[in-house]
């Protein structure tokens, strides 16, 4: 039986550690037909997160025994701002009746901005179970 776990999303600059409002965040997942499906689009607060989204998440009794399918789903991040390089993410896991902290170090854009306004995406690597 598919379960939930939640995401929040906290946006940060990348070299002073402050909050960064007004970030738009993007959370998507995979659909049947290998395209992603736009789930969730917020904007973060003040203190720079966004409220936590439940998503869906496989049952917890996946993880019980070794070999079987992973005990997450995954779901990719996109965090936009205009004075930040965009980031974004991808294979970002969430587990069943868990909260999942995203920090997003934003970079901020080299003034005058040369029109290159995007990064590499991270490719968040899975838990050793």
């Amino acid at each position: 039986m598919p379960q939930t776990g939640s995401l929040t999303v906290r946006a940060f600059t990348s070299q002073a550690q402050l909050p960064v409002a007004g970030a738009t965040v993007i959370i998507s997942g995979p659909s049947e037909d290998g395209r992603r499906n736009v789930l969730s689009i917020q904007t973060t607060d003040s203190s720079g997160a966004t409220k936590p989204f439940q998503l869906d998440a496989p049952d917890l009794s996946l993880s019980e025994s070794p070999g079987g399918a992973a005990p997450f789903s995954d779901y990719a991040l996109v965090v936009e701002h205009p004075d930040y390089y965009l980031a974004t993410f991808e294979k970002l896991q969430v587990f069943p009746g868990v909260e999942t902290v995203q920090n997003v170090p934003l970079v901020p854009l080299p003034q005058p901005s040369n029109g290159d306004d995007t990064a590499s995406p991270v490719v968040v690597t899975p838990q050793p179970l």
